[in-house]
């Protein structure tokens, strides 16, 4: 019973101590923001004791929003408690009127439009962006340094300053081990360390020109991983691809790859979902499931490959029975989308080009043919993957997307030629045009229209019977009006009116460019437009990733004949 009372009274003289000293603390009379109408949930609170740190708190909740240059934290001492006020300045709401690069652009892409909102943090992010493609390109000590730069108002330009340093180029890949497949099938499972071949070489004489890729540490991963899936596409589910070492000596990178194969398994069993299907068509078939998930909206589709033991196998006939199971997540329909950029063209010239529509399923490949179908109008910097944002609801089952527009720059020049003798590939052409001003509507969208005024230097035609400009002059002046040709514009597009080259020209080049534009993507296939499928493998020693890739349409080779044949139709009926 002391115990118990001692305790009561050591307790109750901590309690008398802790309101004595809050009795004692200054308490806060107000709250106040001057220099801007935004409405902050302060963490300070009136009637609270005065707290520095809870003052602080707020100090880094206001810099967080972006939204002033400077914040200045007052404090009064009244009779009846302390007054609080944050004194602000608003930032200047900067939008953007264009990147500029230098010394070079090196090929970068950063899709900014025009009249983004820009402030600082924003261009440090876009510098950071620009040094990450350096990198990875090959520039290993590549540093990017920003500056705003004011240009009409309160619209600014931001020059990035790039110091590239020296590129490190993949001279050679070798590859180790007791590989069973072909040193050339190997490199042609490569993308990041392939070399592209850009003049072919003659056999014994020449070995042609080849452009040798920027060595990046991840792009190397990527390819190593891109190796093994070779492997167990094959069936050597037991495979080890590894990065032995690079050998960088100044600007040349040499790579390693070991490799060991292990026994090749036969598969006796395949059963997707439960159900039996023949091996060979274990890729085909999961396309095929994900093709028939994508029309329901069916966003998120992943695949498992379970790789188990056969009472069959044995070491010298090692046989294994593959189970896939699919994993399917919840199907969206489309809510809103979102086009941003689009400056001076149309929203309904926009949507015309787009295939997918809202209130229907949310299929992914109906978002990918649209934006093909944009990048088709030659009126927008080329759209990937890193210009969509989509937002989905599971409760709703609403998928919102953001797509974002950069439209060309409305002035241009050019300085063309032929690849060849003039009489045959086409005139030397010099130009100067600019996209007409918004206005109108429909057929009549001046947007989408380019004036020009070109000078062609003409040579006599080897085929006069191809041209409708073999009685053309040498040197000719030209004014013309140019709408390029627009998927969802059909026939009302791809047509140039140039009063000076006759009707005759106009109708040839009329029929040329929509044949060209109509055909080429269908002889092209859509292989383009179907995703590889990565595939979760999983084996008693692991587990690894295995990539299907989309197959080649049938016929390649007459397919390439007749687009070669299409784009030769064109170039005479250009002339």
């Amino acid at each position: 019973m002391r115990r118990v009372m001692r305790s009561l009274v050591v307790l109750c003289f901590v309690l008398v101590s802790l309101l004595s000293a809050d009795s004692s603390a200054e308490l806060v009379k107000s709250v106040t923001i001057r220099g801007s109408n935004l409405r902050v949930p302060f963490a300070t609170q009136v009637g609270a004791p005065f707290d520095n740190s809870t003052v602080e708190k707020d100090l880094r909740a206001l810099w967080s929003t972006r939204s002033f240059s400077d914040i200045k934290v007052e404090t009064a001492d009244e009779p009846d408690g302390v007054a609080v006020v944050f004194q602000v300045t608003q930032a200047p709401q900067l939008t953007l009127h264009k990147i500029e690069i230098q010394p070079s652009s090196f090929g970068l892409q950063l899709a900014l439009p025009e009249g983004t909102p820009i402030d600082r943090q924003r261009a440090q992010r876009l510098a950071g962006q620009a040094q990450n493609q350096l990198v990875a390109e090959g520039f290993r000590d590549a540093s990017v340094d920003y500056e705003l730069r004011p240009f009409a108002g309160k619209q600014v330009d931001v020059k990035l300053m790039v110091d590239a340093g020296e590129r490190v180029r993949v001279k050679e890949v070798e590859f180790m081990g007791d590989s069973v497949l072909d040193p050339k099938e190997l490199r042609s499972a490569l993308q990041a360390l392939k070399p592209r071949r850009l003049i072919p070489g003659i056999p014994g004489l020449w070995n042609g020109i080849r452009l040798y890729p920027g060595y990046s540490p991840e792009a190397t991963q990527a390819d190593v991983a891109r190796l093994r899936s070779l492997y167990l596409l094959k069936g050597y589910f037991d495979a080890k691809v590894r990065l032995d070492n690079v050998a960088i000596n100044k600007n040349e990178a040499h790579v390693r790859i070991e490799t060991e194969a292990g026994p090749r398994y036969h598969i006796r069993q395949l059963d997707i979902e439960g159900a039996p299907a023949p091996s060979a068509a274990l890729c085909s078939r999961l396309f095929a499931l994900r093709r028939e998930a994508e029309r329901k909206g069916i966003l998120d589709f992943g695949v498992t490959l379970n790789v188990g033991p056969n009472e069959d196998s044995s070491a010298i006939n090692p046989v294994v029975a593959l189970n896939a199971s699919i994993q399917r997540g919840q199907p969206y329909q489309v809510g809103q989308i979102n086009f941003i950029g689009n400056r001076h063209v149309s929203e309904a010239f926009v949507r015309r080009n787009f295939l997918l529509e809202e209130g229907r399923p949310f299929d992914e490949r109906l978002l990918r043919q649209g934006i093909a179908r944009l990048n088709q109008t030659s009126l927008f910097e080329p759209i990937g993957e890193s210009n969509i944002i989509i937002r989905t609801d599971p409760e709703t089952g609403m998928a919102n997307a953001d797509i974002r527009l950069m439209e060309h720059k409305r002035g241009a020049w050019n300085l063309s030629g032929p690849v060849g003798p003039a009489s045959f590939a086409g005139p030397l052409e010099g130009s100067i045009s600019s996209r007409l001003p918004s206005w109108g509507a429909g057929l009549l969208e001046l947007s989408t229209y380019t004036a020009s005024i070109s000078v062609y230097a003409f040579a006599g035609p080897l085929m006069p019977f191809l041209t409708a400009g073999s009685r053309l002059p040498s040197w000719l002046p030209i004014m013309g009006l140019r709408r390029p040709y627009s998927p969802g514009e059909g026939w009302k597009s791809g047509f140039m009116i140039a009063p000076q080259l006759g009707w005759q020209f106009t109708a040839i080049n009329y029929a040329a460019t929509q044949l060209q534009q109509r055909l080429i993507p269908k002889l092209a296939g859509d292989r383009s437009l179907t995703p590889e499928l990565p595939v979760t493998v999983e084996t008693p020693k692991g587990e690894a990733i295995m990539y299907c890739e989309p197959p080649a349409p049938r016929l390649m080779m007459l397919r390439n004949t007749g687009i070669f044949t299409l784009r030769l139709i064109g170039t005479f009926a250009g002339l």
